[in-house]
């Protein structure tokens, strides 16, 4: 691509090529690299649900609430999908569910989502975990939940957390080589 045609609006179209994709790396033609989309997103979020991952995780996350009237499992979800965008303001989370792949993963149980054939609009309906809305819902959760159950959260419980529960969770898993490095860690790359 020239670069007149990056400083304009040039429209980019995506295919799935894997061969093609590791040839481009083993020639190093890769200038950056983002690492979310709605169907590797998806694709995690099936292997962490299939693993019983993310239950794991929930069961031993370190919750301020005595009771959760949304699951903490969908808490935990949606804070690993804000940060594959590279999203941490909650306000942002309604951007995050409509292209990211959270509903796919999960299905109905975290709402439906909709391609509107004339416009291209994207439409969510979402249930909602609790009865306490009379409104039509946008996500599963509320952001402010997030924002809340965040802030809540003691800072060195999370810690411990992290460096404890998460990393015994992914170790039952093979997460981690040989030396101890994370497999997911972009440094491999």
């Amino acid at each position: 691509m020239k670069e007149s045609d990056r400083l304009g609006t040039v429209p980019m179209l995506y295919e799935r090529n894997d061969a093609y994709v590791i040839e481009a790396f083993r020639r190093g033609e890769f200038d950056y690299l983002e690492g979310a989309g709605e169907v590797s997103e998806a694709d995690f979020f099936r292997a962490l649900a299939g693993k019983n991952i993310l239950r794991k995780l929930a069961d031993t996350y370190p919750s301020p609430c005595k009771k959760h009237e949304v699951p903490v499992w969908v808490y935990i979800a949606s804070d690993i999908s804000m940060r594959f965008h590279g999203v941490h303001p909650f306000h942002a989370f309604p951007y995050v569910v409509r292209s990211g792949g959270m509903i796919q993963a999960f299905g109905p149980e975290m709402g439906h989502k909709a391609v509107h054939p004339q416009t291209g609009d994207v439409s969510l309906a979402c249930e909602g975990f609790n009865d306490k809305n009379t409104y039509d819902r946008q996500t599963p959760c509320d952001l402010d939940y997030l924002r809340k159950m965040a802030r809540r959260t003691e800072p060195e419980l999370l810690q411990n957390w992290f460096n404890r529960d998460v990393v015994g969770i992914f170790k039952q898993h093979h997460a981690f080589d040989a030396e101890g490095i994370f497999i997911g860690d972009a440094t491999y790359l």
